[in-house]
């Protein structure tokens, strides 16, 4: 299997990269961009409550973290970076996602009926 960076180069360059590298690269990007809204909420929150940028809190901070995060993940395959918690071929992490989602159905639901 290739790296993340490989098949993202591939796409780009118009090849076809295989679509299991395909289906796992687009895990593997979710992901990150998971990584990426939890630390914008973070930066937002930390400037709305009026904390000093200090490690999580700081801008500064999440941007290294970011780049780091990401070249991590362009140098390994989509599926190394996933890991076991994450792959989509994962029994455990199917029945996860299906509790997830009818936990969030339930609160949705009772959100409304609270809001009529």
């Amino acid at each position: 299997m290739k790296t993340l960076g490989e098949i993202i180069e591939a796409a780009r360059s118009g090849d076809r990269p295989d679509y299991d590298d395909m289906r796992f690269a687009l895990c593997a990007v979710d992901l990150l961009m998971t990584f990426d809204r939890q630390a914008i909420w973070k930066l937002s929150a930390a400037e709305t409550e009026g904390k000093k940028p200090f490690m999580v809190n700081s801008a500064v901070w999440q941007r290294d973290e970011n780049f780091d995060r990401v070249k991590r993940a362009m140098g390994k395959t989509p599926l190394a970076y996933l890991g076991a918690s994450y792959n989509p071929d994962n029994p455990e992490v199917q029945s996860r996602r299906c509790k997830s989602i009818n936990l969030m159905g339930k609160i949705i639901q009772r959100a409304g009926k609270e809001a009529e």
